[in-house]
């Protein structure tokens, strides 16, 4: 028996040296070659912030959730509404609640040429039809109507000003049909009314607080926060808190507040406009600088409406409001997306070293030459050489690095500007009224349209959403600094299938529109690329003007098609060792594997299958640096889960993709 034991233990032994260790080290890697969870395919029967619930479960989304719409197009969360046949895969979690790997819509008729989507403010109504930037929509029966966050809505509630989504289809006649109106405004307050004001608190009574020369009444439901956003009652505040406002023109004209945000002193804050380079988990990183969010982090969509982390996806350019932690990191308060790229980075914060050639605000170091505007707070050209250490500016600059950039601009800040979002009611010949607050101009003022770029006096109309920085005069008037366009009754999104596409134009649905030397035209992740590649029957997006003649104009082209297949190469800056998402996900029998090297280098690209066996190697040399796309095929290869796997040197990137045929 002893003899028998003790051959059983070696033989034991043996096994587990042969299979155990193996078994070990492919539990530990299970995260990277499990299957999901939980797949499911229906109805949207309820959806929340951060949530939907399809086929009784209810699976939560976070900024690792890829989010798919008709024709496998890259969307955001606030795309999906109630009623909406999706497909979800999702994973569950350690407290046994489900999160979304991905969600796609199932609805078949993207890519349809004659359907197009169009977000715009509405300019006349009929009796079955309403116009939104010169393009008519007509309504029947079977009209769908929807508020936001499934609140209530019908056809006799829109009116002139009002921010609506519409999704129709062309008929055979040329008219539009309406299958789907979605309000984008609040349910009781219009963008035509808004007023936000960030400044110093002038005055203060028991029901009423004085900004800027403007005076919001509180009532019960206004919302106060302290600068760590926790709630604090109306009389915690002071005169001289430095407060951003959010509020409401009333009937009888005055404004009611809906919220009061205690803000921090320019000096400790940062504020941030680039392009987003990473989300993990909750974590954002923007031009190298990873910016913390929790629960108390606003998230505003391009029309400043409340969204989730969920709706921000990578290559989107945003602006960051936040500041530096005593342990060093930088927490993110607000987070809005922003409709247009930016040629340039812009960074508002202190300056922590100064040299003769370069300068650091918020950890990005700028490099400075003659070619570099330096201004003072009034925007009057100043000498590079009078700036000091701990001074609050805002500097522009194009990313030569991670956490690199060239200055072309630095704009020293006044402590006490002034911050005003609102829409333009009157044009004087030497001011502006926002809803009845006169902010003067000068020769200083800077104009610039919505995508950043200068403009003059003369392009400003009533009706326009704008956003202004401001100081108040020593006669007590308002002197805008800078005058920016945000929106506008003739300003309008529109989502479809191209027809015609030429050098000077491109076609829609709704109409055809021009293409001019300022028109920017991007691809699904936001790289800009040549208004020659886009082609007649890609699905795209454009934002677009018109004239007062009825012309149009588009302002920015997005394609929503993936690259090209095959080995491709882009001069884009590099600035991380990335692996992207491959795309179509799911595939059959192709797909398009991208990557981004920061060096010449060695690498391997890999592919395995759910059981961790390697079924191709795609990519096994030197390559140059640069974003990179190779093409996968998986003729041969059976339906299911499959792991690739980026290396070079000491690092590692890992991504799962699905086969389905």
């Amino acid at each position: 028996m002893k003899t028998h034991l003790s051959l059983s233990r070696s033989t034991l032994l043996n096994i587990s040296k042969v299979y155990l260790i193996p078994l070990l080290m492919l539990i530990s890697s299970i995260n990277l070659f499990a299957l999901s969870d939980l797949e499911v395919t229906g109805n949207i029967t309820e959806l929340g912030a951060d949530y939907l619930v399809v086929e009784g479960y209810t699976i939560y989304v976070d900024g690792s959730t890829e989010f798919r719409g008709p024709s496998n197009t890259t969307v955001t969360f606030s795309f999906f509404q109630l009623n909406d046949l999706v497909q979800v895969q999702a994973d569950m979690r350690n407290d046994g609640t489900y999160l979304a790997t991905r969600v796609k819509s199932e609805d078949n008729s993207g890519g349809n040429e004659n359907e197009v989507e169009l977000t715009g403010y509405v300019t006349e109504v009929g009796t079955n039809s309403f116009v939104i930037n010169g393009t008519t929509f007509f309504v029947d029966a079977n009209t769908e109507y929807r508020g936001r966050h499934g609140s209530a809505f019908s056809f006799e509630q829109i009116q002139v000003g009002l921010l609506l989504e519409v999704k129709a289809y062309a008929q055979t006649n040329g008219d539009l049909l309406a299958v789907r109106v979605k309000t984008e405004d609040d349910e009781n307050n219009h963008h035509q009314s808004e007023l936000e004001l960030t400044g110093l608190i002038e005055s203060l009574t028991a029901n009423s607080l004085t900004v800027a020369q403007k005076v919001f009444f509180v009532d019960a439901q206004t919302v106060v926060l302290d600068d760590n956003r926790m709630p604090i009652s109306f009389s915690d505040l002071n005169v001289g808190d430095r407060v951003e406002v959010k509020g409401f023109r009333q009937p009888d004209s005055s404004y009611l507040a809906v919220r009061i945000k205690i803000e921090d002193m320019p000096g400790s804050e940062i504020e941030f406009t680039a392009q987003i380079e990473s989300i993990v988990g909750t974590d954002i990183t923007i031009n190298g600088i990873v910016f913390l969010t929790d629960s108390n982090t606003v998230f505003l969509d391009d029309n400043r409406m409340p969204v989730t982390i969920a709706s921000l996806a990578v290559g989107m350019w945003v602006e960051v409001k936040g500041f530096k932690k005593q342990d060093g990191s930088y927490y993110a308060s607000r987070i809005q997306i922003e409709d247009f790229i930016r040629t340039e980075i812009e960074l508002k914060g202190n300056i922590t070293e100064l040299t003769e050639s370069y300068l650091i605000v918020g950890g990005i170091t700028f490099s400075v030459d003659s070619t570099t505007i330096v201004l003072d707070h009034l925007n009057n050209p100043i000498l590079y050489s009078t700036l000091q250490v701990g001074q609050l500016v805002e500097v522009k600059g194009n990313k030569t690095g991670t956490t690199t950039a060239k200055a072309s601009r630095i704009k020293l800040e006044g402590e006490e500007d002034i911050e005003i979002f609102g829409r333009i009611t009157a044009i004087n010949s030497n001011s502006i009224e926002l809803n009845g607050l006169v902010v003067y101009v000068d020769s200083n003022t800077v104009y610039l349209n919505h995508a950043n770029m200068p403009i003059s006096f003369g392009d400003l109309s009533v009706d326009q959403f704008v956003e202004v920085k401001m100081i108040r005069n020593v006669d007590s008037t308002l002197l805008g600094l800078r005058i920016k366009l945000e929106d506008g009754m003739n300003f309008s999104k529109i989502n479809g299938v191209s027809g015609t596409v030429t050098g000077s134009s491109i076609q829609l649905p709704t109409g055809t529109y021009a293409i001019n030397n300022q028109t920017a035209v991007i691809d699904l992740n936001y790289n800009i690329i040549s208004a020659s590649q886009l082609t007649s029957g890609q699905q795209v997006k454009v934002w677009a003007v018109v004239d007062p003649s009825s012309n149009k104009t588009a302002l920015q082209i997005q394609s929503l098609v993936s690259s090209p297949t095959g080995v491709d190469e882009s001069p884009a800056v590099v600035n991380e060792f990335a692996l992207e998402q491959n795309y179509p996900n799911p595939f059959n029998p192709s797909t398009s594997i991208s990557f981004t090297l920061t060096a010449n280098q060695f690498v391997t690209l890999k592919v395995f299958n759910a059981l961790g066996e390697e079924v191709s190697t795609l990519v096994n040399g030197n390559l140059n640096q640069g974003i990179h796309s190779v093409s996968f095929n998986a003729n041969g290869l059976s339906s299911g889960f499959y792991i690739y796997r980026l290396e070079s040197g000491n690092q590692v990137q890992v991504r799962k993709m699905m086969l389905l045929k």
